[in-house]
């Protein structure tokens, strides 16, 4: 008897509701794939959750291609890339202006994935390695006046693509390592 009720404890807490735990999820399935086209919002921050497993960053849109007033979460990476790509919490604040470039949620949710963001007056910067490294393949990245990850440099390219990763080696791009050269060699 005692080992029915530890199943049945046990297959009742396998199947008990897991929205208060935190969960890494894949971006790519919820906002599309590297690549995709993003949408250019400019709001007020409103709150910054950093934390894990990924960084929020609530706003109200005063422009760009999302009507004006409407309130929006930004979502990034956990704290740890976030740091590795150049960004720290002390970056944003409730009151700052920000630009955005990002990917919009695929299923209608105010909710946008940032590829890049501009923090009141300063430098617009990316949050994405991979499509920096897609952009460069395909000639954009220069011209979109876009600071790179901060990592971009020495990064294993793979996940942006067979194809991303063939044209920067014909660019010479690649090392003898395999790792991203950037900014190029002059």
């Amino acid at each position: 008897m005692k080992a029915y009720v530890t199943s049945l404890l046990i297959l009742a807490a396998s199947l008990a509701p897991r929205a208060a735990l935190p969960a890494h999820h894949n971006t790519q399935a919820e906002y599309g794939p590297f690549g995709s086209p993003t949408t250019y919002v400019e709001a007020r921050i409103v709150r910054v959750i950093w934390g894990n497993p990924h960084i929020a960053i609530e706003i109200e849109t005063t422009g760009g291609e999302i009507p004006a007033g409407e309130n929006w979460r930004l979502e990034g990476h956990p704290i740890r890339i976030m740091q590795d790509h150049g960004f720290v919490r002390e970056d944003f604040a409730a009151g700052d202006n920000v630009r955005v470039l990002g990917w919009t949620h695929l299923r209608s949710v105010p909710m946008m994935w940032f590829r890049a963001i501009q923090i009141n007056d300063g430098p617009m910067r990316s949050n994405m390695r991979f499509t920096d490294m897609i952009d460069i393949a395909n000639g954009v990245f220069e011209e979109m006046n876009m600071v790179p990850a901060q990592n971009l440099n020495g990064s294993p390219p793979g996940r942006a693509g067979a194809d991303a990763v063939r044209t920067l080696t014909e660019m010479g791009l690649i090392d003898d390592d395999g790792l991203m050269i950037w900014p190029p060699p002059e």
